[in-house]
């Protein structure tokens, strides 16, 4: 099994809940439909989003910049225009 395809992983032979950003949205997101599906998602993507930036802002800030842009590549600079 891995993260991609489960969301579990293996670590010294023993499980571990750690599902990929797509994985837990997904299970956030069952059973929803419509608007609230829309809703719910854009809430989810706006926390996505929130965490790249800090983590990208972090990483900068600890003199590495080349893994904040592989994070956030357009961080500070992104497109807010939507």
């Amino acid at each position: 099994m891995s993260r991609e395809i489960s969301g579990w992983e293996y670590v010294e032979g023993r499980p571990r809940w750690a599902p990929t950003i797509e994985k837990a949205i997904a299970a956030l997101e069952y059973d929803r439909h419509g608007q609230d599906y829309e809703d719910w998602r854009a809430s989810l993507m706006d926390l996505v989003r929130a965490t790249q930036r800090d983590d990208a802002q972090r990483l900068s800030e600890a003199g590495h910049e080349e893994a904040a842009r592989l994070i956030f590549p357009t961080y500070p600079e992104e497109d807010v225009s939507g």
